[in-house]
């Protein structure tokens, strides 16, 4: 299978782990606790443009598509083709991931404890090592329900499992398909322990869903916003060179802007966020912050999390080395959510991949 797309200040919080041995872990095992660290000398590609990007051409070359996700040029096959939303797991343990860097979107938000995991969106991609692939929450079902994702998980929280059948979702369970679709790296169970070893690839989650017949259409309305014509900062007087993202205590997430090819490299628990299998650092177009209500859910002897994504509520636009507050909106689980300035227009960003935090406080925005 051939891939078609064409295509903090200083950190306040050095993250430290314990526990990686051998065996079974909770997410107590890991330590957050603060430290003053200089943030990492950035690395840039080693080919950097000398000028803007130039804007895409309004009609795609034979054979092309451009992307509802991204804004690029992907080729027709995926452009038609349902989705894939895969549960990443996102602690030090799990790192580095496989597989980040072909997703087209990236949603980070809290499990249990200080620990976030991820939601990545795929559509055209061929890795062959995708993960580490976790458990998935209810409100996790609901991020793939809003693209109408193929969703891929390995096992699931009560309430969960319960969302995946209420959205109607065409599931890949680690927990059925373990040893088949998905596997276990040898070298990661022995290490990190079995709950951070299981992976799967493009080729076998494609093949599976054509075994099962599932209908891979792709929605109308795959796109949450639009894209601007040409590379555009929307505020130039709000500075946003490194954003600082808080999810829970000093677990914060940090990007910081590299002029040079205007993308935002991501870092985590006080070091760069690597994608092992591109060998690269983590780096997007623009990142989203999704102010929502986020909350323990009363009585779980798990300390399961509940967030609200039903309703509407404020958020950030990074992108282009600035930051501008809009609105994002979903007003029922029948409709996927929808991002907007805060005049009520469709929100426009930037071609490229797009980073979505969800959090219940506020990130902080810095010139350097």
């Amino acid at each position: 299978m051939k891939k078609c797309l064409f295509a903090v200040f200083v950190i306040l919080a050095v993250f430290s782990f314990v526990g990686c041995g051998r065996g079974g872990y909770d997410d107590e095992d890991i330590d957050f606790s603060f430290a003053d660290m200089t943030l990492p000398e950035l690395t840039p590609p080693p080919t950097e443009p000398e000028t803007e990007p130039e804007p895409e051409p309004e009609s795609p070359p034979a054979g092309m598509a451009i992307s509802r996700l991204t804004g690029l040029y992907i080729c027709e096959e995926a452009y038609a083709r349902r989705p894939f939303a895969v549960v990443y797991n996102n602690e030090p343990r799990a790192m580095p991931q496989m597989g980040l860097m072909q997703a087209s979107i990236i949603y980070e938000m809290l499990s249990e404890s200080a620990i976030t995991r991820l939601v990545a969106i795929f559509q055209d991609f061929d890795a062959e090592m995708i993960g580490p692939i976790r458990s998935s929450r209810h409100y996790m079902a609901r991020i793939a329900a809003d693209h109408r994702a193929v969703f891929v998980h390995h096992g699931n929280s009560p309430q969960g499992g319960a969302a995946i059948g209420q959205h109607g979702l065409y599931r890949v369970d680690g927990m059925v398909y373990d040893g088949s679709v998905i596997w276990r790296d040898p070298v990661r169970r022995a290490e990190r322990g079995l709950e951070h070893s299981s992976f799967t690839s493009a080729e076998n989650l494609l093949e599976l869903t054509q075994r099962r017949g599932n209908n891979m259409d792709a929605p109308d309305n795959l796109g949450l916003f639009e894209f601007f014509d040409e590379p555009t900062a929307p505020s130039p007087n709000n500075v946003a060179n490194i954003v600082n993202i808080p999810f829970h205590g000093s677990n914060v997430s940090v990007f910081r802007y590299c002029e040079e090819n205007y993308t935002y490299y991501k870092y985590i628990f006080g070091a760069a966020h690597m994608d092992d299998y591109a060998g690269v650092q983590i780096s997007v177009t623009n990142i989203l912050v999704q102010v929502a209500n986020i909350y323990i859910i009363p009585g779980d002897p798990e300390g399961r999390r509940n967030i609200g994504l039903i309703g509407e509520g404020h958020g950030y636009l990074v992108t282009h080395g600035t930051y501008t507050r809009v609105r994002w909106e979903k007003p029922d689980d029948s409709q996927p959510t929808r991002w907007f300035w805060d005049n009520g227009n469709p929100l426009e960003v930037n071609r490229g991949i797009t980073w979505i935090s969800i959090i219940s406080g506020q990130p902080t925005f810095l010139e350097e």
